[in-house]
């Protein structure tokens, strides 16, 4: 009799055993899969240009170990400046961000360049290289291309005269002291875009 008392002591505890295990694993499997909400950059965003509400959005993620990296959505990120290159869909890290205004060095610009200049198929969030063409008239030698900005960041691409073969608008952020440069390269000539990564 005794023995068989040992043995239903023994299986009540195995049991026991069991199921706080079990238990404790559900436990931790649902802790591990809590979603929660980080930011997530909406568009291109160019190295050191200041973030602004449309830039960012919210988007509920499971992280696990890598959650510290990232910027949650108690944490407001608007103002901050970018350290960095941010693609579309990207969560937000928060080494990618700075409050230090003089990290602030691109401003955007728009500029315009002819439809056939600018390569098909050029995106938002492309890197690009800008040189002036000067076409040769009345029989005068050609004057070899010269190299305006290398660099430059896509921000924006409005291609509607590209129908009649007019002008596209192209707005692209560049560091400030470059600004007086690209200014004077579309004041005689044409400007022709090169992409970066052909």
């Amino acid at each position: 009799m005794p023995q068989k008392k040992k043995t239903h002591t023994r299986l009540i505890l195995a049991a026991t055993i069991c199921g706080a295990t079990l238990l404790a694993s559900f436990a931790m499997s649902v802790a591990a899969n809590q979603r929660e909400k980080y930011w997530v950059v909406l568009h291109p965003i160019a190295a050191g240009t200041q973030l602004e509400a449309a830039d960012l959005g919210l988007e509920s993620v499971v992280l696990g170990s890598s959650e510290g990296n990232y910027l949650p959505a108690a944490t407001n990120p608007i103002g901050s400046i970018t350290r960095r290159q941010l693609s579309s869909g990207e969560l937000l890290e928060g080494n990618s961000i700075t409050e230090d205004s003089s990290a602030m060095v691109n401003r955007q610009i728009s500029i315009s360049a002819r439809s056939v200049d600018i390569p098909a198929g050029l995106d938002v969030g492309e890197m690009i290289s800008i040189y002036q063409l000067h076409d040769a008239k009345n029989g005068q030698a050609a004057t070899p291309p010269l190299f305006v900005l290398g660099g430059v960041f896509v921000t924006a691409l409005d291609r509607k005269g590209n129908n009649f073969g007019g002008d596209a608008a192209l707005t692209v952020s560049i560091n400030r002291e470059s600004i007086a440069a690209l200014l004077s390269a579309t004041t005689s000539g044409r400007l022709v875009i090169v992409r970066a990564h052909g």
